[in-house]
């Protein structure tokens, strides 16, 4: 940044305000592409210039952290928007250092999704290992239900892995044991989907609706299981199928919520939990009263921050 080009720092605080703005209303940035992250450049040459003079900045970079981290958080929302080949041609341009990470933001989120699918699937291992160890040490389970459980332990521990071939040759081995039991099946029908193999997965899902004992609840698992493996768009439309022909199911309710959790949809996910609290008072089902009455209140403190009005262009000197 040369003297010529060097903006005031009025100009600078403008600019934060408008990043503060256009951070807190991402959806607003579709069509826009990446003039957030040149504007993001902008501010950072601007400060960086002052602070090497000895300027205070303090206040200035204290509000620009805070929306920094926001837009790091929404790192996957931002990139769903503006796109991820688009992203990756501008930085092509650009050739930013790995120091302006938000330009790295569908790596930011890539890395993210990893770690959500592996802790996901640890927590479930852990479950299922529980269970496993309770049905053999407590019912004495015979050799071809411990011979299911199994391969179901097996299989999520090979997704966990990323080994998903392998995962699903165990699927396979547990529906040869017991091929009347639906969760193989639908687990099947969802890896094959996150793979890109769309005909095979249509014709496990077939196979395993065909097994539950209503289409609401094949639905309701179906979403489930998308939800585990972060396929969110798939797990949103098999639990809103699910909510079409049963508005008032509390379980399809709760995955809503927690899938727009996911999606850092703070405000339709406090709908969708108060709605599951309502109804949970209404039907008298008590376990669910208290869970929805404690994700409601951490939600409540998520809430994106309102920012104040951009300033008008300082006038020239």
């Amino acid at each position: 940044m040369n003297n010529l080009t060097i903006p005031n720092l009025d100009t600078i605080r403008k600019w934060i305000d408008e990043y503060a703005k256009r951070v807190a209303n991402l959806r607003d940035e579709k069509e826009k592409g990446v003039e957030l992250l040149f504007l993001r450049d902008a501010i950072h040459d601007g400060l960086s210039y002052y602070r090497s003079r000895g300027a205070s900045l303090d206040p200035e970079e204290t509000r620009l952290s805070s929306f920094d981290a926001l837009l790091d958080k929404n790192a996957a929302l931002f990139i769903k928007i503006v796109g991820i080949k688009t992203l990756k041609k501008e930085r092509e341009k650009a050739s930013p250092p790995p120091e302006r990470w938000w330009w790295w933001l569908d790596e930011k989120a890539r890395e993210r999704r990893s770690r959500k699918i592996k802790k996901t699937i640890t927590t479930v291992g852990i479950v299922a290992a529980v269970i496993v160890v309770l049905y053999f040490f407590v019912f004495r389970l015979p050799p071809a239900e411990q011979s299911y459980l199994d391969a179901l332990t097996q299989a999520e521990r090979l997704i966990y892995e990323d080994k998903i071939e392998e995962a699903l040759e165990s699927l396979q081995k547990a529906i040869n044991i017991f091929p009347d039991r639906p969760t193989p099946y639908v687990m099947v029908g969802c890896l094959k989907e996150m793979i890109k193999e769309s005909e095979e997965a249509q014709k496990f899902f077939a196979q395993a609706q065909n097994l539950y004992p209503s289409e609401v609840d094949f639905l309701i698992e179906k979403s489930n299981w998308y939800f585990k493996l972060n396929l969110l768009e798939q797990a949103y439309s098999s639990v809103m199928e699910a909510l079409q022909k049963d508005p008032e199911n509390l379980a399809a309710l709760n995955l809503l919520g927690s899938i727009y959790e996911a999606e850092n949809k703070i405000p339709e996910a406090l709908e969708t939990y108060t709605r599951v609290l309502e109804l949970a008072e209404k039907q008298g089902i008590e376990t669910m009263i208290p869970i929805a009455r404690v994700k409601i209140g951490l939600l409540q403190l998520r809430l994106p921050l309102s920012t104040p009005p951009s300033l008008p262009p300082p006038e020239e000197q």
